[in-house]
């Protein structure tokens, strides 16, 4: 081998030295640039752009929720204040004119189908005269606690009075509501029979002897 070659080669050699203590390596791929990064960032942003307008969509929505259901209590809540003026404003004395009465199953307050004719009948009786008014009566049998009992029988009450609206359209203010609970039985808890009878909502319609000035 001539000087000029092993001369040649010892530079190679140096060379090769120097590149892998400078830690420089070849690269399968380009690195990742400034404008790369950008984009990932730009992203990921859109994403939580997305994510947060659906957010606040969905808490807008159960805020209107809130406010018509607000709404609607206050209505019906005035509509039961006003039925119970009407009970007692300028007047001394009523008269039931008739009384229906519905039931209902255990722990439940939805109006069962064979107790529409009897609602029926209170819708039909009321329309005859507009002076007529009707007090639903919610009862529950001696099963639960009495705090229960007594927001079930309000709520029986309230599908008696529904029914006649949504159904026959009377207006609310036509009708009251009240809960007894358990507290006015017509029958003994003690039997299935019993506790039956006493699921029930009574409806008086009633008309008034005015005042006499």
């Amino acid at each position: 081998m001539t000087s000029k070659n092993l001369l040649r080669g010892g530079m190679l050699l140096m060379l090769v030295l120097m590149m892998a203590m400078s830690g420089c390596t070849f690269r399968d791929a380009p690195p990742w640039d400034d404008d790369d990064w950008g984009k990932g960032d730009k992203k990921m942003m859109a994403g939580d752009w997305a994510e947060q307008d659906s957010l606040i969509a969905l808490r807008q929505r159960v805020e209107d929720l809130e406010r018509r259901t607000a709404a609607n209590e206050e209505l019906a809540e005035q509509a039961n204040v006003t039925a119970e003026k009407a009970l007692a404003c300028c007047r001394k004395d009523y008269t039931v004119i008739m009384t229906e009465e519905i039931y209902f199953d255990l722990n439940k307050f939805q109006v069962r189908p064979d107790d529409y004719p009897a609602l029926d009948r209170v819708a039909a009786k009321m329309k005859e005269d507009p002076d007529l008014i009707a007090e639903c009566k919610g009862h529950t049998d001696g099963l639960g606690a009495t705090d229960y009992n007594i927001v079930l029988g309000q709520k029986r009450a309230d599908a008696a009075r529904m029914y006649l609206v949504n159904k026959h359209n009377i207006a609310l203010g036509r009708i009251s509501i009240r809960t007894f609970g358990e507290e006015a039985p017509i029958a003994s808890n003690d039997t299935a029979e019993g506790r039956m009878k006493n699921r029930r909502v009574s409806i008086d319609v009633l008309g008034f002897v005015m005042d006499e000035e």
